[in-house]
């Protein structure tokens, strides 16, 4: 019985049975030669499969979605190292969130600070020159300087050339040097004084020349009033003052702490032991200017220009070098933290891959390319750095809010940060990433026998 001759079922078989052995052009038989080179493509076809593998759909998850999801579920294998990894992320993002928008913060609050003192202050000074020769300011020019319209206090005011004996008593106990500053009412209105006790003396005290005074707290402490009951007296240099009251220094006004203040006798006589004259001007936001350029004559009509004038300086760009030098601090220190948890990410995955290093020659062992191994441990990292971003958006946010809450500060906050801390997470996990996932990528699947 004939036997029947089976069908070529491979791509080698259908050539050997279409070209039969014979002598080619180079002395090689062509069922031979052409059985080479159908071997040829299948191997090259194998390893195109092999390739395209990570675009195909396995238990590995190799396409993208799915390479994703099996990172996912190694850190929820691993949640107690992961969110203890995501915590240095997440300190170095909630710093970075939280200096810039303190630092926007605290620009609005520092400008309405600029604006509220140093901008709203102007003093017209009598010179040397002119209290030796006996001009001072007077009581009806203050006046026609707190009619100018943009002047919200003023007053007469000036120190004394050194600090004169103080003493509670006539005979001369307890003597303190303090410095002396007689001053009108107009004037510690315009500085800001606040008493603890007692007040300030009045247009009536003045008007009267009455011998009064009041006195900075740290001074009363030190020359031992207590209290004000009784109407104490205090003694300046052998002069006797009733002491009416007990202030706090103003803020920023170094020159009124430890000191006494009594009434602008001294400033308006041109006594040689007080300084020239001034008269200190507290204006509206934004008239400084103009009442810097009024003042002069009505202080001084016979001769304006004979008196200098301070008014504020142009502070927006020295307030914005502060604003900027503040917030590069800050970033910096920031930074720091950022790359602490970039390098605590990166030491874990290294620890990972160490760890997993029988699971990651299997994988390998089984087929999976060294690209899908590799994306495995770079999406494990930028999840973490995703967390991380998210956790420490919300940690400064809170931190910006409590702040200028507590600080009675307007909240300042751009709104792209709530997008930046968390994208800026996901790019320090992906940085500290690549280098674990490079070395997972190298593990040989040789390495699952020796395990």
């Amino acid at each position: 019985m004939a036997r029947r001759r089976r069908e070529p079922e491979t791509d080698t078989e259908l050539l050997e049975y279409v070209v039969p052995d014979g002598e080619g052009a180079e002395g090689e038989p062509q069922g031979r030669k052409a059985r080479r080179a159908a071997k040829k493509a299948a191997k090259q076809a194998a390893e195109d499969e092999r390739d395209a593998i990570p675009k195909a759909k396995g238990r590995f998850g190799v396409r993208s979605m799915g390479i994703a999801y099996e990172a996912f579920q190694s850190l929820r294998g691993r949640s107690m190292r992961t969110w203890m990894t995501a915590i240095g992320i997440a300190l170095g993002i909630a710093a970075t969130v939280a200096t810039v928008g303190l630092s926007s913060t605290s620009a609005a609050a520092i400008a309405e600070r600029f604006d509220a003192t140093e901008a709203t202050q102007v003093t017209v000074s009598f010179s040397d020159t002119m209290r030796d020769a006996g001009y001072g300011p007077t009581l009806e020019a203050a006046q026609r300087v707190r009619e100018i319209n943009g002047v919200a206090d003023a007053g007469i005011v000036c120190g004394s050339t050194d600090d004169l004996a103080a003493s509670r008593t006539e005979a001369g106990d307890y003597v303190r040097e303090v410095p002396v500053f007689g001053m009108e009412p107009g004037a510690m209105a315009a500085y800001g004084f606040e008493f603890t006790q007692g007040a300030a003396f009045d247009e009536g005290h003045v008007a009267r020349g009455d011998q009064v005074a009041v006195i900075d707290e740290s001074a009363a402490r030190d020359l031992g009033y207590t209290s004000l009951e009784g109407g104490p007296m205090i003694y300046i240099d052998g002069r006797e003052y009733a002491l009416i009251g007990v202030y706090q220094a103003p803020e920023g006004e170094a020159k009124l702490t430890g000191a006494v203040v009594v009434p602008p006798t001294p400033c308006i006589e041109a006594d040689p032991e007080y300084a020239a004259g001034q008269v200190f001007i507290r204006t509206d936001l934004g008239a400084a200017d103009k009442v810097a350029d009024t003042a002069p004559t009505a202080v001084f009509p016979e001769g304006p220009d004979n008196l200098s004038v301070s008014k504020p300086s142009d502070l927006r760009s020295f307030r914005k070098g502060v604003e900027n030098e503040m917030q590069a601090l800050l970033l910096g220190l920031a930074a720091v933290s950022l790359v602490i948890g970039a390098v605590s990410v990166s030491n874990t995955a290294l620890v990972s891959v160490m760890e997993r290093r029988s699971e990651i020659g299997l994988r390998r062992a089984v087929g999976a390319a060294r690209r899908a191994v590799a994306m495995q441990f770079v999406w494990e990292s930028t999840l973490i750095g995703l967390i991380g971003g998210l956790v420490g958006t919300v940690l400064g946010v809170n931190v910006t809010a409590f702040v200028s809450l507590y600080r009675d500060w307007q909240i300042v906050f751009d709104p792209a940060l709530f997008a930046a801390g968390p994208v800026i997470g996901a790019v320090v996990g992906i940085v500290a990433g690549v280098y674990p996932a490079w070395r997972a990528s190298r593990i040989p699947p040789a390495v699952t026998l020796r395990t």
